[in-house]
Protein backbone atom coordinates (compact mmCIF):
# COMPACT_ATOMS: atom_id res chain seq x y z
CA UNK A 1 0.00 0.00 0.00
CA UNK A 2 1.00 3.63 -1.04
CA UNK A 3 -0.73 5.97 1.52
CA UNK A 4 1.98 8.85 2.25
CA UNK A 5 2.40 9.85 5.60
CA UNK A 6 1.40 13.30 5.69
CA UNK A 7 2.40 13.33 9.49
CA UNK A 8 1.70 17.08 10.97
CA UNK A 9 4.85 18.59 13.31
CA UNK A 10 4.95 19.72 16.36
CA UNK A 11 4.94 23.39 15.22
CA UNK A 12 3.00 26.05 14.65
CA UNK A 13 3.41 27.80 11.38
CA UNK A 14 3.88 31.75 11.18
CA UNK A 15 5.52 32.10 8.08
CA UNK A 16 7.84 31.58 5.19
CA UNK A 17 10.94 33.16 4.22
CA UNK A 18 12.48 31.29 0.79
CA UNK A 19 12.93 28.25 1.18
CA UNK A 20 12.09 28.78 4.84
CA UNK A 21 9.11 27.35 7.33
CA UNK A 22 8.97 29.89 10.33
CA UNK A 23 7.97 28.65 13.65
CA UNK A 24 8.30 30.42 17.53
CA UNK A 25 11.02 32.49 15.80
CA UNK A 26 12.98 29.52 14.52
CA UNK A 27 13.73 28.43 10.95
CA UNK A 28 13.23 25.04 9.41
CA UNK A 29 14.72 24.28 5.79
CA UNK A 30 11.80 22.50 4.03
CA UNK A 31 13.22 19.49 2.28
CA UNK A 32 9.70 17.50 2.38
CA UNK A 33 8.29 18.31 -1.08
CA UNK A 34 5.21 19.23 0.18
CA UNK A 35 4.64 23.03 -0.32
CA UNK A 36 7.16 24.22 -3.74
CA UNK A 37 9.71 23.50 -6.31
CA UNK A 38 9.96 27.49 -6.55
CA UNK A 39 10.29 29.91 -3.46
CA UNK A 40 7.17 32.95 -2.89
CA UNK A 41 9.15 36.00 -3.31
CA UNK A 42 5.99 36.80 -6.44
CA UNK A 43 3.55 36.78 -3.86
CA UNK A 44 2.75 40.82 -3.54
CA UNK A 45 2.33 40.50 -7.21
CA UNK A 46 -0.67 37.91 -7.47
CA UNK A 47 -3.65 39.07 -9.10
CA UNK A 48 -7.24 37.96 -8.41
CA UNK A 49 -8.28 34.71 -8.63
CA UNK A 50 -10.38 35.17 -11.42
CA UNK A 51 -12.32 31.47 -12.60
CA UNK A 52 -11.83 30.06 -15.74
CA UNK A 53 -14.74 28.72 -16.31
CA UNK A 54 -16.70 32.61 -16.48
CA UNK A 55 -13.84 34.51 -17.94
CA UNK A 56 -10.52 33.82 -20.23
CA UNK A 57 -7.65 35.59 -18.87
CA UNK A 58 -3.88 36.77 -20.49
CA UNK A 59 -2.29 34.72 -17.63
CA UNK A 60 -4.09 31.22 -18.50
CA UNK A 61 -4.02 31.99 -22.20
CA UNK A 62 0.18 32.38 -21.83
CA UNK A 63 0.81 29.41 -19.88
CA UNK A 64 -1.44 27.21 -21.93
CA UNK A 65 0.83 27.95 -25.07
CA UNK A 66 3.81 27.53 -23.20
CA UNK A 67 2.89 24.18 -21.99
CA UNK A 68 1.71 23.18 -25.54
CA UNK A 69 4.75 24.41 -26.52
CA UNK A 70 7.35 22.51 -24.16
CA UNK A 71 5.69 19.12 -23.94
CA UNK A 72 4.42 19.21 -27.78
CA UNK A 73 0.75 18.39 -26.68
CA UNK A 74 -2.71 20.03 -28.60
CA UNK A 75 -4.49 20.80 -25.16
CA UNK A 76 -4.44 21.49 -21.88
CA UNK A 77 -7.44 21.14 -19.18
CA UNK A 78 -6.80 22.40 -15.53
CA UNK A 79 -7.45 20.87 -12.10
CA UNK A 80 -6.78 22.27 -8.70
CA UNK A 81 -4.07 19.27 -7.81
CA UNK A 82 -2.29 16.67 -9.58
CA UNK A 83 -4.93 14.11 -7.67
CA UNK A 84 -7.52 15.93 -9.68
CA UNK A 85 -5.23 15.90 -12.65
CA UNK A 86 -4.96 12.14 -12.17
CA UNK A 87 -8.05 11.56 -11.62
CA UNK A 88 -9.56 13.44 -14.67
CA UNK A 89 -7.55 11.76 -17.30
CA UNK A 90 -8.34 8.15 -16.05
CA UNK A 91 -11.63 8.64 -16.20
CA UNK A 92 -11.07 9.42 -19.75
CA UNK A 93 -11.56 6.75 -21.37
CA UNK A 94 -13.37 4.78 -19.18
CA UNK A 95 -13.03 1.36 -19.06
CA UNK A 96 -9.86 -1.40 -17.62
CA UNK A 97 -6.64 0.64 -15.56
CA UNK A 98 -2.98 -0.50 -15.24
CA UNK A 99 -1.27 0.37 -12.59
CA UNK A 100 2.07 -0.26 -11.04
CA UNK A 101 2.77 -1.34 -7.22
CA UNK A 102 4.73 1.38 -5.44
CA UNK A 103 3.14 4.38 -7.58
CA UNK A 104 0.88 7.22 -6.02
CA UNK A 105 -1.62 9.51 -7.90
CA UNK A 106 -3.73 10.47 -5.15
CA UNK A 107 -6.21 10.13 -2.57
CA UNK A 108 -9.41 10.45 -4.27
CA UNK A 109 -11.70 7.10 -4.58
CA UNK A 110 -10.59 6.66 -8.16
CA UNK A 111 -6.92 7.82 -7.65
CA UNK A 112 -6.58 5.41 -4.67
CA UNK A 113 -7.74 2.43 -5.46
CA UNK A 114 -4.90 2.85 -8.52
CA UNK A 115 -2.39 3.39 -6.25
CA UNK A 116 -3.14 0.64 -4.17
CA UNK A 117 -4.10 -3.16 -4.54
CA UNK A 118 -1.78 -6.01 -6.02
CA UNK A 119 -3.23 -8.40 -8.97
CA UNK A 120 -6.08 -8.30 -10.38
CA UNK A 121 -8.83 -6.30 -9.20
CA UNK A 122 -11.82 -8.00 -10.68
CA UNK A 123 -13.87 -5.46 -8.56
CA UNK A 124 -12.76 -1.86 -9.82
CA UNK A 125 -11.58 -3.29 -13.20
CA UNK A 126 -7.75 -2.60 -11.87
CA UNK A 127 -4.79 -4.18 -13.05
CA UNK A 128 -1.33 -3.93 -10.79
CA UNK A 129 1.70 -5.23 -12.55
CA UNK A 130 5.32 -5.12 -10.53
CA UNK A 131 8.09 -2.99 -11.00
CA UNK A 132 11.91 -4.23 -10.88
CA UNK A 133 14.55 -2.68 -8.43
CA UNK A 134 12.06 -2.97 -5.98
CA UNK A 135 13.91 -5.88 -3.23
CA UNK A 136 10.62 -7.19 -1.61
CA UNK A 137 9.17 -7.96 -5.37
CA UNK A 138 9.14 -11.49 -7.17
CA UNK A 139 11.96 -12.82 -8.44
CA UNK A 140 11.35 -12.63 -12.13
CA UNK A 141 9.03 -9.11 -12.51
CA UNK A 142 8.89 -10.14 -16.05
CA UNK A 143 7.53 -13.33 -16.03
CA UNK A 144 4.95 -12.82 -13.34
CA UNK A 145 3.29 -9.70 -14.85
CA UNK A 146 3.46 -11.98 -18.36
CA UNK A 147 1.24 -14.38 -16.46
CA UNK A 148 -0.88 -11.38 -14.47
CA UNK A 149 -1.62 -9.75 -17.99
CA UNK A 150 -2.36 -12.94 -19.47
CA UNK A 151 -4.90 -13.42 -16.52
CA UNK A 152 -6.69 -10.25 -16.49
CA UNK A 153 -7.14 -10.08 -20.16
CA UNK A 154 -9.19 -13.20 -19.97
CA UNK A 155 -11.45 -12.06 -17.37
CA UNK A 156 -11.57 -8.41 -18.66
CA UNK A 157 -9.99 -7.97 -22.01
CA UNK A 158 -7.29 -5.51 -21.92
CA UNK A 159 -7.56 -3.84 -25.27
CA UNK A 160 -7.35 -0.13 -24.97
CA UNK A 161 -7.07 0.00 -21.32
CA UNK A 162 -5.52 2.70 -19.48
CA UNK A 163 -1.89 2.44 -18.04
CA UNK A 164 -0.85 4.96 -15.49
CA UNK A 165 3.01 4.83 -14.13
CA UNK A 166 5.10 7.33 -12.55
CA UNK A 167 8.87 7.78 -14.31
CA UNK A 168 10.26 7.55 -10.28
CA UNK A 169 7.88 6.40 -7.96
CA UNK A 170 8.12 9.32 -5.42
CA UNK A 171 5.88 7.98 -2.51
CA UNK A 172 6.45 4.56 -3.14
CA UNK A 173 10.00 4.79 -2.07
CA UNK A 174 11.94 6.96 -4.88
CA UNK A 175 12.18 4.13 -7.45
CA UNK A 176 13.29 5.31 -11.04
CA UNK A 177 11.87 2.63 -13.45
CA UNK A 178 14.63 1.20 -15.00
CA UNK A 179 15.23 1.46 -18.91
CA UNK A 180 14.67 -2.12 -18.95
CA UNK A 181 11.87 -2.13 -17.43
CA UNK A 182 10.27 0.73 -20.34
CA UNK A 183 11.26 -0.71 -22.54
CA UNK A 184 9.07 -3.89 -21.64
CA UNK A 185 6.10 -1.32 -20.66
CA UNK A 186 6.48 0.16 -24.15
CA UNK A 187 6.06 -3.48 -25.69
CA UNK A 188 2.75 -3.89 -23.54
CA UNK A 189 1.24 -0.98 -24.79
CA UNK A 190 1.76 -2.13 -28.80
CA UNK A 191 0.51 -5.70 -27.87
CA UNK A 192 -2.83 -4.48 -25.88
CA UNK A 193 -3.17 -1.34 -27.56
CA UNK A 194 -2.96 0.70 -24.36
CA UNK A 195 -3.03 4.44 -23.51
CA UNK A 196 -0.32 5.62 -21.59
CA UNK A 197 -0.96 8.70 -18.79
CA UNK A 198 2.27 9.86 -17.29
CA UNK A 199 1.90 11.23 -14.00
CA UNK A 200 4.55 13.96 -13.50
CA UNK A 201 2.97 15.71 -10.55
CA UNK A 202 6.21 15.58 -8.62
CA UNK A 203 9.00 14.94 -11.55
CA UNK A 204 7.91 17.65 -13.67
CA UNK A 205 9.13 21.40 -13.14
CA UNK A 206 12.31 20.83 -12.06
CA UNK A 207 12.27 18.65 -9.19
CA UNK A 208 13.39 15.52 -11.70
CA UNK A 209 16.23 18.25 -12.95
CA UNK A 210 14.26 18.34 -15.93
CA UNK A 211 11.08 20.31 -17.17
CA UNK A 212 9.46 17.00 -17.80
CA UNK A 213 11.16 13.77 -17.35
CA UNK A 214 9.23 11.99 -20.17
CA UNK A 215 10.60 14.37 -23.26
CA UNK A 216 14.06 13.16 -21.49
CA UNK A 217 13.41 9.74 -21.57
CA UNK A 218 11.91 10.19 -25.24
CA UNK A 219 8.61 8.69 -24.37
CA UNK A 220 5.56 9.43 -25.99
CA UNK A 221 2.32 9.27 -23.63
CA UNK A 222 -1.52 9.86 -24.25
CA UNK A 223 -2.01 12.44 -21.79
CA UNK A 224 0.71 13.43 -18.91
CA UNK A 225 -0.46 15.15 -15.28
CA UNK A 226 1.18 17.99 -13.61
CA UNK A 227 0.42 19.46 -10.20
CA UNK A 228 1.93 20.52 -6.70
CA UNK A 229 4.85 22.36 -7.84
CA UNK A 230 3.63 23.80 -10.99
CA UNK A 231 2.54 27.06 -9.10
CA UNK A 232 4.78 27.24 -6.43
CA UNK A 233 2.20 25.58 -3.51
CA UNK A 234 -1.01 26.88 -5.27
CA UNK A 235 -3.78 24.95 -6.05
CA UNK A 236 -2.84 23.78 -9.13
CA UNK A 237 -2.87 20.78 -11.45
CA UNK A 238 -3.47 20.07 -15.31
CA UNK A 239 -3.78 17.44 -18.09
CA UNK A 240 -1.73 17.77 -21.53
CA UNK A 241 -3.66 15.75 -24.10
CA UNK A 242 -4.50 15.30 -27.92
CA UNK A 243 -7.87 15.04 -29.67
CA UNK A 244 -11.12 15.19 -28.32
CA UNK A 245 -12.41 15.44 -24.92
CA UNK A 246 -15.88 16.28 -23.99
CA UNK A 247 -14.65 18.87 -21.09
CA UNK A 248 -17.65 21.17 -20.58
CA UNK A 249 -16.08 24.21 -19.02
CA UNK A 250 -13.52 25.88 -21.19
CA UNK A 251 -10.81 23.73 -20.33
CA UNK A 252 -11.19 24.01 -16.59
CA UNK A 253 -11.60 20.31 -14.57
CA UNK A 254 -12.58 22.01 -11.51
CA UNK A 255 -14.84 25.58 -10.69
CA UNK A 256 -11.08 27.04 -10.14
CA UNK A 257 -8.71 24.73 -12.19
CA UNK A 258 -6.31 27.18 -13.86
CA UNK A 259 -7.75 30.36 -12.80
CA UNK A 260 -5.55 33.87 -13.30
CA UNK A 261 -3.69 33.71 -9.88
CA UNK A 262 -2.59 30.20 -10.23
CA UNK A 263 -1.23 30.51 -14.01
CA UNK A 264 0.62 33.67 -13.12
CA UNK A 265 2.07 32.06 -10.48
CA UNK A 266 2.96 28.97 -12.19
CA UNK A 267 4.15 31.49 -15.49
CA UNK A 268 6.59 32.41 -12.77
CA UNK A 269 7.83 29.33 -12.01
CA UNK A 270 8.52 28.53 -15.49
CA UNK A 271 10.48 31.93 -15.79
CA UNK A 272 12.74 30.41 -13.11
CA UNK A 273 13.23 26.71 -14.99
CA UNK A 274 15.69 27.43 -17.56
CA UNK A 275 18.27 25.43 -18.83
CA UNK A 276 20.99 26.80 -16.55
CA UNK A 277 19.33 26.24 -13.33
CA UNK A 278 17.54 22.58 -14.54
CA UNK A 279 21.03 21.29 -15.15
CA UNK A 280 22.20 23.16 -11.24
CA UNK A 281 19.25 20.69 -9.88
CA UNK A 282 20.85 17.79 -12.19
CA UNK A 283 24.68 18.59 -10.67
CA UNK A 284 23.44 19.51 -7.16
CA UNK A 285 21.36 16.01 -6.95
CA UNK A 286 24.46 13.80 -8.23
CA UNK A 287 26.68 15.96 -5.36
CA UNK A 288 24.05 15.36 -2.23
CA UNK A 289 23.81 11.55 -3.54
CA UNK A 290 27.67 11.12 -3.34
CA UNK A 291 28.23 12.54 -0.30
CA UNK A 292 25.22 10.88 1.49
CA UNK A 293 27.06 7.81 0.50
CA UNK A 294 30.03 8.98 1.39
CA UNK A 295 28.85 8.99 4.73
CA UNK A 296 29.10 5.53 5.28
CA UNK A 297 26.09 5.31 7.90
CA UNK A 298 25.92 1.68 9.07
CA UNK A 299 22.07 2.58 8.74
CA UNK A 300 21.78 2.95 5.17
CA UNK A 301 21.09 0.14 2.88
CA UNK A 302 20.40 2.08 -0.41
CA UNK A 303 20.98 6.06 -1.36
CA UNK A 304 18.90 6.62 -4.75
CA UNK A 305 17.88 8.84 -6.87
CA UNK A 306 17.86 11.89 -9.57
CA UNK A 307 18.24 15.69 -9.46
CA UNK A 308 16.07 16.69 -6.36
CA UNK A 309 14.15 13.14 -5.77
CA UNK A 310 16.73 11.58 -3.50
CA UNK A 311 15.78 8.56 -1.18
CA UNK A 312 17.98 7.15 1.19
CA UNK A 313 16.54 3.30 2.54
CA UNK A 314 16.89 2.85 6.20
CA UNK A 315 18.14 -0.70 6.97
CA UNK A 316 19.40 -3.81 5.80
CA UNK A 317 19.26 -6.76 3.04
CA UNK A 318 16.98 -8.34 5.27
CA UNK A 319 15.38 -5.77 7.10
CA UNK A 320 12.98 -2.33 6.54
CA UNK A 321 13.95 -0.26 9.57
CA UNK A 322 10.85 2.24 10.24
CA UNK A 323 11.77 3.14 13.61
CA UNK A 324 15.32 3.70 12.97
CA UNK A 325 14.05 5.99 10.34
CA UNK A 326 11.70 7.58 12.73
CA UNK A 327 14.84 8.52 14.60
CA UNK A 328 16.43 9.60 11.99
CA UNK A 329 13.77 12.34 10.91
CA UNK A 330 13.58 13.21 14.58
CA UNK A 331 17.25 14.29 14.71
CA UNK A 332 16.97 16.27 11.22
CA UNK A 333 14.15 18.36 12.24
CA UNK A 334 16.15 18.97 16.03
CA UNK A 335 18.92 20.03 13.96
CA UNK A 336 15.92 22.71 11.72
CA UNK A 337 15.81 20.24 8.81
CA UNK A 338 11.98 18.81 7.67
CA UNK A 339 11.86 15.71 5.80
CA UNK A 340 8.91 13.06 5.24
CA UNK A 341 9.22 8.91 5.43
CA UNK A 342 8.13 7.26 2.61
CA UNK A 343 7.67 3.55 0.88
CA UNK A 344 5.81 0.52 1.07
CA UNK A 345 7.57 0.42 4.92
CA UNK A 346 8.18 4.11 5.34
CA UNK A 347 11.65 3.72 5.92
CA UNK A 348 12.80 5.67 3.05
CA UNK A 349 13.74 9.06 3.77
CA UNK A 350 12.47 11.72 1.39
CA UNK A 351 14.86 14.34 0.20
CA UNK A 352 12.74 16.98 -2.28
CA UNK A 353 13.84 20.27 -1.66
CA UNK A 354 12.93 23.29 -3.65
CA UNK A 355 15.15 23.51 -6.70
CA UNK A 356 15.80 27.05 -5.55
CA UNK A 357 18.20 25.25 -2.81
CA UNK A 358 20.93 27.49 -2.13
CA UNK A 359 24.62 26.41 -1.86
CA UNK A 360 24.20 27.37 2.12
CA UNK A 361 21.30 25.02 2.53
CA UNK A 362 23.17 22.37 0.58
CA UNK A 363 25.29 22.25 3.31
CA UNK A 364 23.20 22.43 5.68
CA UNK A 365 21.18 19.23 4.39
CA UNK A 366 24.46 17.67 3.92
CA UNK A 367 25.79 18.39 7.77
CA UNK A 368 22.50 17.50 8.95
CA UNK A 369 22.91 14.09 7.38
CA UNK A 370 26.23 13.54 8.61
CA UNK A 371 24.50 14.02 12.04
CA UNK A 372 21.35 12.48 11.52
CA UNK A 373 22.81 9.08 10.09
CA UNK A 374 26.05 7.93 12.36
Amino acid sequence: MVKPEFRRLPLVVEGTRGNYIISNGKSYLDISGSAMTVGYDFLNQIPSPVSLLVYDNIYTRELTERLKEISGFENVAYSTSGTEACDAALWRHKGNIISLEGGYHGLSNLTFKVSNGSGIDKTNSIVHLKVDGRRDEVEDVISYNENLLEDAHHLLNLRNSTLILELIQSDGGLYELSEDFLKYIEEKIEEYELRLIIDEVYTGFGRSGEMLLFKRKNIKPDMVCLGKGMAAGFPMGAVLYNGDWDLPYHGAISMQGGNMATSFASLKVMDFLTEENLRMVRENGERIIKEIKEIQSPYVYEVRGRGYMIGIEIGTEKTYDQERADEIRKKLYENGIIITLVGKHNNVVKITPPITLTEIEIERLIMGLKKALI
